[in-house]
């Protein structure tokens, strides 16, 4: 077989090999990253094709069509491995369109510079066919547009490697393999550009094709085999579409993997630092992740973090990955942000429960409240008083001063109130001016103390509401059950009913037991 012949069976080898695995990577969710290798693939592809017909054509102006066709190839390669090594390192900073178009500026004028040499020769200076090799092959004088991009190549190649030398040097264990691999399909670019400016190749045969082919299949190594083919990909298909949760992507091992901005947001520690690291024992006792998922936590589980004096619910969700086969190669955790919901149900409750006016329990919860109260008072055997509380002639009040203001001597009332009680003691209203405590474990003797403690504060100290002073009374009704003998809320308020009756009765502004 002819030299030429080997040569063309590489050359259209390494051209099939490059498109295939541009292709291949459309299973592949598109980042930025993929999208870069995708590109490349198939510019090293337009490279090795375009040189491979280069090769078989005979005439100047078919190898120089041939040449053209490459350059839409050759042009991008540069500035495609440098974004690959920004996308790669996690250099989102550099990603900007500024950058962007400075990168890939000069392989616009080296496209553009090559297209039109007809017309200017400064990419080619002059362009001849070699007749001393084994086969034609086009000769040509470097032009400045052609050492401009040669040096432009040098730079992004140089920027690239010291890139991946960083990466390779602070990466992960569990990630330094495939940094390594980046590092050396960068070197394969090394040594073809190197060999093709400064060493002297049979007939200036242009061996760079070959090596930025051969450099493709260890990028996808790279980006796809040791994390991203076996689980970053197939978990950013399912999951990753959806960013308004937070999610967390584990090895089998506990190890991170991957994470979207969201969970940034939910664990501002969390960094590209921590790919590789076992998450359950290599954060920190301090890392809320940590704290979190070293905690007993179900599939579907309920968790609250703290972000300054803010509670922030989330609903956790847990979640096996699989891969195309079925086996298990790690786990989702999803985290939902339910806190808007939360507060909602506890607004609600609230509303369900709390007196609007007084923000005392409400007669609804405060009966309910009462007889599960009651209910543990049977369990336990222990003595339990009731208190029922008339503001006296309050009709006066609002009568006299207004319902607003009366509204205000209520909301008084209540805090004094709360001030003279325990916090087991469950306080609310009952309607209009008449309130109940519940007092757990207290005989009626001292309930009644409680509620002449409260009486005598009210009647000693007129309310001050604004500039105005009023003088208020109260009548207590008191019922206690000893040991051993229970009644339901119904019965005890009845009786705590007719002690307020007696009281009331008997001039108002004092406290009687029921016997």
């Amino acid at each position: 077989m002819e030299f030429r012949s080997i040569l063309l069976i590489l050359l259209f080898t390494a051209g099939i090999i490059s498109l295939f695995l541009s292709v291949y990577s459309f299973n592949f969710r598109s980042t930025l990253l993929i999208k870069y290798f995708r590109i490349l693939g198939a510019a090293v592809a337009v490279y090795a094709f375009g040189y491979g017909f280069e090769l078989t054509s005979s005439t100047l102006s078919d190898m120089l069509f041939w040449s053209k066709i490459q350059y839409i190839g050759i042009s991008v390669l540069p500035g495609l491995v440098l974004m690959i090594a920004i996308c790669y390192t996690g250099k989102e900073k550099w990603q900007t369109h500024g950058n962007l178009m400075v990168i890939f500026i000069i392989p616009l004028i080296t496209l553009v510079s090559r297209e039109l040499n007809d017309f200017h020769h400064l990419f080619y200076k002059t362009v001849s066919i070699n007749t001393a090799s084994p086969f034609p092959m086009l000769e040509f004088e470097r032009g400045p547009f052609y050492l401009l991009h040669d040096f432009y190549t040098n730079i992004a190649l140089i920027i690239t490697t010291i890139l991946f030398l960083q990466f390779v040097i602070r990466a992960a264990a569990f990630y330094r393999k495939q940094a390594i691999a980046m590092l050396v399909a960068t070197f394969i670019q090394w040594v073809g550009f190197i060999f093709y400016l400064f060493v002297d190749i049979p007939w200036n045969f242009d061996i760079n094709p070959l090596l930025f082919a051969a450099s493709v299949p260890v990028f996808a190594v790279g980006i796809f085999k040791f994390s991203l083919f076996d689980l970053a990909p197939v978990a950013r298909d399912n999951i990753f579409e959806e960013l308004k949760d937070g999610i967390l992507v584990l090895n089998l091992e506990n190890r991170l993997v991957d994470f979207n901005q969201v969970c940034k947001k939910i664990f501002p520690d969390i960094s590209k630092q921590n790919i590789g690291l076992n998450i359950r024992t290599n954060l920190g006792n301090s890392h809320k992740i940590n704290e979190i998922l070293s905690s007993n936590i179900s599939p579907q589980d309920e968790v609250l973090i703290m972000e300054g004096n803010k509670v922030l619910y989330f609903h956790l969700s847990v979640s096996a990955l699989f891969n195309r086969e079925n086996k298990k190669i790690g786990t989702i955790i999803i985290f939902k942000d339910i806190s808007l919901q939360k507060n909602l149900m506890v607004k609600l409750e609230k509303m369900a429960s709390i007196d609007e006016l007084t923000n005392i329990y409400n007669r609804r919860y405060l009966i309910s409240l009462s007889e599960i109260e009651i209910a543990k008072t049977k369990r336990s055997g222990r003595s339990i008083s009731i208190l029922l509380i008339d503001l006296d002639d309050f009709k006066v009040v609002n009568d006299h001063f207004g319902h607003l203001l009366g509204d205000k001597v209520l909301k008084v009332f209540t805090r004094i109130v709360k001030e003279s009680i325990r916090n087991i003691d469950i306080f609310g209203r009952y309607g209009g001016e008449e309130f109940v405590i519940i007092m757990p474990e207290t005989s009626p003797e001292k309930a009644f103390i409680v509620a002449e403690r409260v009486r005598e504060s009210i009647c000693r100290n007129p309310l001050k509401i604004g500039d105005k002073q009023i003088h208020l009374t109260v009548s207590t009704g008191v019922f206690g059950t000893a040991e051993n003998k229970f009644l339901a809320f119904d019965k005890l308020l009845d009786f705590a009913d007719k002690a307020l009756y007696k009281a009331k009765k008997a001039g108002r502004n004092r406290t009687i037991i029921q016997e």
